[in-house]
């Protein structure tokens, strides 16, 4: 048994709303036998991994899962039990998991199932993979190092407590979180709304500050320069600098690297040269330059500074530990390690204490080294500096804070130059202002650490990651307007409408679909682009106000959504088109799929459905928000009922376009004023007119904000690029369309029958990826619509050989009375759209379903002799 594929989808998808692992896994045909016809392994399996007794599976109850494989199950399904369970051991939740049969003459399966941090699901499924084989072949495995390694890639994938507390505080608001990288760098909102957070440091952080607040011989100038008190001292670079500067000062020193950080390096209450020496070259080690400054006696207080506002005070206290008068120092140390609410670096709400050079300083000056062992109750700390990352512990002392001492600390804040930071501040009492009593701020640091704010050692918790929440999102949740279009055919060209409204009302989109990523109407990424990670790019860009997304099944299976919920969604239709593909062999599965964006729909936003499509028309049973139907007949009866219920629709009567109500009816625009309609003749346009008026309605736009830009969309190529492209040379209609399934050749057909003057000369051609029954069926519907035919081949094949979808093609075409010598066989697309053209005479039709529009929009423009004549077709 191998794993020959693994992903993780991280969006809302089709199998699970929640992040799933897909795996496709091969199991050779000798080991495709059912589990109860595998001697002794269901007892093996359950001597190894006996906590699988607990599983419910598809019974409900626990124990169904042992039910299952003694009555007999496949090993596809045992796999995705045992990588749930693994993760379950590792200390994860987790229970839903599906098991499907893809391929069972290769003996593919495809094993799903949620999960909540990505690398260790992916390992956990290997490792399930790798230990079947194990108790398959009758061999030991190591579940407990196994465990041990999800247990660490689980660790390594979760927030620190500081992110943590924001992260929570955004879901709580309902503001979208995205991670965009491994170490922590977070986008919170879409678009224009969205703010960038890296641990407590946030996008409008000053980068002049961080570099200011990183150097502390600099910092404590900038400070001293703008009136806040500071310590006496400066940098010195040498032993020789030192001992002058300390002899002159004459008291105790606190020594520290200008470019240190969480404690590292710093000695405090120097009182000796020798001593000084010692605490210089340890300072050293972490940087050229090092500051040397007067002790200030007292607490040592840590303010967090959000904006202008001093959210929350902690008193620090060093680490510190207490004999039991047989234990070691270093003994102590390692029992109080091992308590749970201390982990290593910050991951937990205490650090481990730091045994390392300064600790071994500091002992030194109280006479003692780690194997020292103090008497029963005696308590000594371990360093003078009190940072948590080294071990020290908190005490809130928010409210005793006498607001002189707050006040400075914002000050301090400001002058360094940063929105979010951590003032260190020492005086004898934080109750008495430092103007009276004395004090001195000792440091300004950005990204500051905030677990000593939401779970102090002593005194009260303190929300601060709700603080920073609301400095960054002073209204609102970041949010923008998202509008998604799925179906099969119509996506592009209602996505391009819907923009278009938009755009005229001055906002600025970002747009997804087959031709590219759009920002403001302007070209970002060629291509087709019409899933997740497209999407990602317009939700991702700070000059969007509005997203609308062009959301093709292809993507929803690869990868998932790449929003959380829409505020709009607009199903266009669904017919039998990529059958065959991920697993999905019907139409009704297909429907699943797309009915996923219908489903996540905010319960405020609008589903646009299409009540002539029955599949589409029952969407309205899986989604909280409310609907919207179109339909091209105003006697629809799902529209009527709708109608009159007080619900909302849009449908064609008496070659009007109309919004009903409840008993209200509004007039949006008359048929032929819209290009895009072909006076009409275009019913397929028609629709998804009907569908972008939905989701521009559901937007909140007028009637006569969407006529005006309906009245202009279709008159130039440009707008619709692709989709019944128009040109005439010659006397000849050129076309070029982008049917690529049954449906959409039917209504192209439909349309250009409509305006047939002679003949009409297509050229047609498939996709690889379509199984055969969907090629014949093609090559049935253009025997009927064509008077001539080339057939052309894409160049990417998709799987099939050189010339085998053109085969198919031909001999259905014959079989379905197609004349032979009006037929055509040239597979390049470029050469067979050039011989269709020069066979053409006046008032000829050449239409062609192109897979790369842009090499013969330059043959066109090579034949048109200067007469071409670009536009929309006009009667």
């Amino acid at each position: 048994m191998r794993i020959i594929q693994v992903n993780a989808i991280e969006g809302p998808n089709y199998f699970h709303h929640k992040p799933v692992i897909r795996g496709i896994v091969m199991i050779p045909k000798e080991k495709r036998k059912t589990t109860d016809q595998i001697d002794g392994f269901n007892e093996r399996l359950l001597q190894a991994i006996p906590t699988l007794a607990e599983h419910s599976c598809s019974r409900g109850r626990k124990g169904g899962f042992i039910e299952r494989i003694r009555e007999g199950t496949l090993l596809g399904h045992v796999l995705e039990h045992v990588a749930i369970e693994m993760l379950n051991l590792a200390g994860e939740r987790v229970s839903y998991g599906k098991t499907t049969t893809l391929d069972e003459k290769k003996g593919e399966y495809e094993v799903v199932f949620v999960y909540h941090s990505r690398k260790a699901a992916i390992e956990a499924l290997k490792m399930a993979c790798q230990n079947l084989n194990l108790i398959l072949d009758q061999k030991e495995i190591n579940l407990q190092k196994e465990i041990n390694k999800l247990v660490s890639l689980i660790e390594e994938s979760k927030y620190g407590p500081s992110t943590a507390s924001i992260v929570d505080e955004c879901v709580g608001r309902g503001i979208p979180v995205q991670r965009l990288s491994e170490n922590g760098l977070l986008q919170l909102g879409y678009g224009f709304r969205q703010q960038k957070i890296w641990a407590s440091m946030s996008g409008e952080t000053s980068c002049v500050g961080v570099d200011i607040s990183c150097d502390k011989g600099l910092a404590r100038q900038i400070l001293s320069d703008a009136g806040i008190p500071v310590p006496q001292g400066k940098v010195v670079e040498t032993e020789g600098e030192l001992k002058q500067y300390f002899r002159e000062l004459g008291q105790a020193v606190v020594i520290k690297p200008c470019g240190g950080n969480q404690g590292k390096g710093v000695s405090t209450n120097i009182k000796t040269e020798a001593e000084a020496l010692i605490a210089f070259r340890l300072a050293k080690s972490y940087g050229s330059g090092v500051i040397v400054e007067r002790y200030v006696k007292g607490l040592n207080y840590r303010f967090l500074i959000v904006g202008n506002k001093m959210v929350a005070c902690a008193r620090r206290v060093p680490p510190f530990i207490t004999g039991d008068g047989t234990s070691t120092i270093k003994e102590l140390v390692m029992k109080e390690n091992s308590l749970s609410m201390r982990q290593e670096g910050h991951s937990g709400y205490l650090s481990k204490i730091a045994i390392d050079p300064i600790v071994v300083f500091e002992l030194k000056r109280k006479g003692l080294s780690l194997e020292s062992i103090l008497t029963k109750n005696k308590k000594i700390f371990l360093r003078e500096s009190a940072n948590l990352s080294t071990g020290g512990i908190a005490v809130d002392v928010t409210e005793e804070v006498h607001p002189d001492n707050a006040q400075l600390a914002v000050w301090s804040a400001k002058a360094i130059g940063l929105d979010i930071a951590g003032v260190d501040f020492n005086c004898e009492d934080i109750k008495k202002s430092y103007l009276e009593k004395g004090g001195a701020v000792l440091e300004v640091n950005a990204s500051p650490g905030l677990r000593m704010h939401l779970r102090p050692s002593t005194g009260k918790q303190r929300d601060v990651g709700a603080e920073i929440v609301d400095r960054l999102f002073p209204e609102g949740n970041g949010r923008i307007p998202i509008i998604a279009v799925t179906g099969t055919n119509g996506k592009t060209t209602v996505v391009r409408m819907i923009n278009k409204v938009l755009l005229e009302n001055m906002v600025r989109v970002g747009m997804t679909s087959s031709e590219g990523v759009f920002i403001n109407d302007k070209l970002l990424v060629t291509g087709d682009m019409t899933g997740p990670q497209s999407a990602q790019i317009v939700l991702r860009h700070p000059d969007v106000q509005a997203a609308v997304l062009e959301t093709a099944r292809g993507g929803i299976l690869r990868a998932g959504l790449a929003y959380d919920y829409a505020d709009v969604a607009v199903i266009t239709n669904v017919s039998d088109d990529h059958l065959g593909q991920y697993g999905i062999e019907t139409v009704e599965e297909m429907a699943k799929v797309k009915m996923l964006v219908a489903e996540r729909v905010n319960k405020y936003g609008y589903v646009v459905l299409n009540a002539d499509d029955p599949i589409v028309a029952g969407f309205d049973k899986r989604t909280e928000a409310k609907v919207i139907y179109f339909s091209l007949d105003p006697a629809n009866r799902k529209l009527c009922k709708h109608i009159a219920l007080g619900g909302t629709g849009i449908f064609v009567d008496k070659n009007q376009i109309k919004l009903g109500q409840g008993f209200d009816v509004q007039q949006i625009c008359k048929i032929q004023n819209i290009p895009l309609t072909w006076s009409g003749k275009a019913k397929h346009n028609i629709e998804n007119i009907l569908a972008a008026i939905g989701a521009c309605w559901a937007l909140g736009y007028s009637a006569s904000q969407m006529r005006k830009s309906l009245k202009k969309f279709g008159s130039e190529n440009k707008d619709n690029y692709g989709r019944l492209e128009y040109y005439e040379v010659n006397g000849v209609t050129i076309i070029l369309d982008y049917a690529h399934n049954c449906a959409g050749l039917k209504e192209a057909i439909s349309t250009l029958r409509q305006i047939k003057k002679r003949r009409i000369i297509g050229c047609i051609g498939l996709p690889g990826d379509r199984r055969n029954e969907m090629v014949k069926k093609y090559a049935r519907i253009a025997a009927q619509g064509f008077d001539d035919i080339f057939i052309k081949e894409d160049l990417c094949k998709r799987g099939r050989q050189t010339g085998e979808i053109a085969e198919i093609l031909h001999n259905e075409l014959i079989k379905a009375g197609f004349q032979e010598k009006n037929l055509k066989k040239v597979l390049d697309e470029k050469e067979s759209f050039r011989q269709a053209i020069s066979q053409a005479e006046p008032g000829d039709i050449v239409v062609v379903f192109f897979e790369k529009a842009e090499p013969l929009r330059r043959i066109i423009k090579e034949a048109s002799e200067d007469r071409q004549k670009k536009g929309a077709y006009q009667l």
